[in-house]
């Protein structure tokens, strides 16, 4: 009867679940609500103006657990007020996303390396190339406002390597995963699954202007078949090497340049014939100088300028098959720069040159203000903004000017508390003739006044 006991005891501790012991867990999190007036920035078609009131709500949960592992879980939830039921590309009060899932392990196998595998973010350089999943230009996440969406993370395997000073980072994520369909009685079988994989090497030299060379290769695996009855797509592989320098030559004087360069094979959506592929050569290239004035230091001056080049197609006309065989044009991946202007809004990233001046002070204790000038040429006069969803044919017509537009913005940002930030953002953007061809807009000027309220916990 005793060991009949012991034996059941036994078993009863084997079944009972194991759980990892806690050390330590920070419950953290944001609530920002911000107030959106938008006048002329629907396209053609659509309603031009907007006025809503988006609510985007964060909950973190970040847990120490023993031997160097931690876990970090993040829920989001983004939504118009007002939307009590979720319909199509909109986000009810009820949709909670889970945009952050994943364990570190430090050390792991030995001291140098750290692991981390689940939903995380995924950011290197100026986050030129990759700085978020989220591309406000083609997904929508919460209808008309996509742009000032908080979501952004990865589902990926990262490895990093520290070996000071050099910092070494692997990473492969799934972007898009689509299982295989076969319709009954047609001649259609699809299948479509996005892999991004990347290394990146970080390395500070330790010298008087903390210079910091950081150099990544990137790869954009798109695992594509779709076969019917007049049309069959291959796989499309982009590979973007770049370099980024960072130096301070003086002080108050940061100087940044990057530059990454594209190749590979990109399917052309406008052929009518089957495996019609272009060979990828394409590139992009920015400079950023941020000078802190050394005049009237209580109120921190601090200029900026900026130039970004993108690339485009040096061809004219409507693409065939019969001029498929190259593109010049820079191909958006996950860029994570200038969102919330309009002209990240409503432009494609491609084929685009754009120039940045800015001014920030502190008149008064704790207000800060940006006034920065922003405007846009095309990088080929007669370029097509080529991408695998819109047809060339729709952007029909020769562009007789690189001028897109221009965009004026004032930013202020007046910190209440340490938790608490009040910010408004005023908007007006100039068109050019160009921007009627390639954008499918109207050659309204188009405005926006952005006000928020912003609160850390």
């Amino acid at each position: 009867m005793v060991k009949k006991l012991v034996l059941a005891i036994a078993v009863l501790a084997l079944a009972t679940p194991a759980f990892a012991a806690v050390q330590n867990v920070k419950v953290g999190g944001a609530l920002k609500t911000t107030s959106i007036l938008r006048d002329n920035m629907g396209a053609v078609g659509s309603p031009d103006n907007q006025a809503e009131i988006l609510a985007q709500t964060e909950l973190n949960v970040t847990a120490d657990l023993t031997d160097n592992v931690s876990t970090n879980i993040g829920l989001l939830n983004e939504r118009l007020w007002g939307n009590v039921d979720k319909t199509a590309n909109e986000q009810s009060s009820s949709t909670v996303q889970l945009e952050t899932a994943y364990v570190t392990m430090k050390e792991f196998l030995y001291a140098p390396l750290t692991v981390s595998i689940g939903r995380q973010p995924l950011k290197y350089g100026n986050e030129l190339v990759i700085g978020s999943s989220s591309d406000s230009n083609a997904v929508t996440q919460i209808d008309a406002v996509s742009d000032l969406t908080k979501k952004g993370n990865f589902d990926a395997v990262k490895a990093v390597l520290s070996y000071d000073p050099l910092t070494v980072d692997f990473f492969a994520s799934r972007i898009d995963n689509n299982a295989t369909v076969l319709v009954s009685g047609s001649n259609s079988i699809t299948h479509d699954n996005i892999n991004l994989y990347g290394v990146n090497l970080n390395y500070k030299l330790g010298d008087k202007m903390s210079t910091v060379v950081e150099a990544y290769t990137f790869v954009k695996a798109n695992e594509q078949a779709n076969i019917t009855s007049n049309r069959n797509t291959k796989n499309t592989t982009t590979y973007v090497p770049g370099l980024r320098v960072s130096t301070n030559p003086i002080e108050g004087l940061n100087v940044q340049l990057e530059g990454a360069y594209q190749f590979g094979r990109v399917w052309n959506n406008t052929a009518t014939t089957d495996d019609s592929m272009s060979r990828l050569g394409a590139y992009a290239l920015q400079g950023k100088v941020n000078y802190a004035l050394p005049v009237m230091k209580d109120m921190k001056p601090v200029m900026g300028l900026g130039y970004r080049y993108l690339s485009g197609d040096k061809r004219t006309g409507n693409l065939t098959s019969d001029d498929s065989t190259r593109t010049t044009a820079w191909q958006a991946m996950y860029e994570n720069q200038d969102a919330g202007r309009i002209f990240d809004t409503l432009t494609a990233n491609t084929n685009s040159q754009l120039t940045t001046v800015s001014m920030e002070i502190s008149p008064l204790k704790d207000l800060t203000a940006q006034l920065s000038l922003n405007s846009l040429w095309l990088a080929q006069k007669n370029a097509y903004l080529r991408d695998v969803t819109t047809p060339s044919s729709t952007r029909a017509g020769v562009n007789s000017s690189k001028y897109r537009g221009s965009e004026v913005d004032l930013d202020l940002t007046y910190a209440y508390t340490e938790d608490v930030k009040f910010g408004v953002s005023a908007g007006y953007f100039v068109t050019g003739k160009t921007f009627v061809a390639d954008e499918g807009q109207d050659n309204k000027n188009k405005s926006q006044i952005l006000s928020s309220v912003s609160v850390l916990f």
